[in-house]
């Protein structure tokens, strides 16, 4: 008898049914936790991508940066070379001053003690 309840009970029993469909609900909860990954990882990858395109952006505004740095640094170091040149020439031009006017100094004196020793002549 065992055995023809079991036939008569086969593939559509209650526990077969109840069976396929608890395996049928592990599938789907399984199905629903991997797209949830998949949303996850999509949304992980899109954020990559985006940091990857500042990344990118921000590389080339630091090389535009740095190439206008560059510029700037051989325009000061020109303006530092002119001012050097000019600072070398005030310089000689100061040097001569200082020799003409102790000169004229020098001169001035030995007239003022020349005259002092003749008494200041008026003539």
């Amino acid at each position: 008898m065992a055995e023809r309840e079991s036939a008569k009970l086969g593939k559509g029993s209650a526990a077969d049914l109840l069976g396929a469909w608890r395996a049928a609900e592990r599938d789907r909860a399984a199905a629903a936790q991997t797209a949830s990954v998949a949303s996850l990882a999509a949304a992980a990858a899109d954020a990559a991508a985006e940091a990857a395109q500042e990344t990118s952006d921000a590389a080339k505004l630091s090389m535009e940066a740095a190439q206008r740095a560059e510029r700037a640094a051989t325009r000061t170091a020109e303006a530092a070379q002119l001012a050097s040149s000019a600072a070398r020439f005030e310089h000689s031009a100061a040097g001569d001053a200082l020799a003409a006017s102790s000169e004229a100094e020098e001169t001035a004196r030995d007239a003022f003690h020349a005259a002092q020793e003749q008494g200041f002549p008026k003539g």
